[in-house]
């Protein structure tokens, strides 16, 4: 079984370079739901969650998982350090940081923290195919509910996006360490 690290709701967002009116377009709700739901102040309906869950490529219980971190974990960090660096450390770190897709105090929190930032080429790419392919078959869910075609069998496109996210994971976590 693939053990899956559960993140709050806005990380997952930012994870799939999605702003919150993005997301909220997606969805078909306003950008302030979104803002509710990250800050732990109000949870997603039925319907809400399971186009979450669509997106995110996530179960049920899982989505609720990440929404409980929200409540837990408050995003505010009260204290700010600041210091100075050589113009060549300063390039690095916002190399480092641009190529993580993260801004730059997260990274050296994130990195001084004891965690790693691991930059695996060509995955931005592979998720957005993948991401596609989920938005094609949540389509043709949408299409077999509203009754305008046949639910076509759709189990080897499931069983196939099924081995694509199991080898992902077993690459990332190869990676890991």
């Amino acid at each position: 079984m693939i053990n899956i690290e559960i993140k709050p709701l806005a990380v997952l967002r930012k994870q799939k370079d999605l702003t919150q009116q993005g997301l909220a377009d997606m969805i078909k709700v306003s950008r302030k739901k979104i803002y509710r739901w990250e800050h732990g102040c109000s949870s997603p309906v039925a319907i809400e969650k399971e186009k979450l869950c669509l997106i995110f490529h996530m179960t049920e219980s899982e989505l609720i998982q990440a929404l409980e971190l929200n409540k837990e974990v408050k995003l505010k960090k009260p204290h700010v350090i600041a210091f100075r660096v050589t113009d060549n450390l300063y390039e690095k770190i916002e190399t480092n940081a641009k190529k993580t897709n993260m801004k730059m105090s997260s990274y050296v929190s994130e990195t001084y923290d004891g965690g790693t930032v691991v930059v695996i080429e060509g995955l931005k790419d592979f998720m957005k195919e993948l991401s596609k392919s989920g938005t094609n078959l949540n389509q043709l869910t949408t299409l077999c509910n509203m009754g305008k075609i046949i639910a076509p069998d759709l189990k080897s496109i499931k069983d196939t996006i099924n081995d694509i996210y199991i080898k992902l994971n077993r690459f990332i976590t190869s990676h890991d360490g």
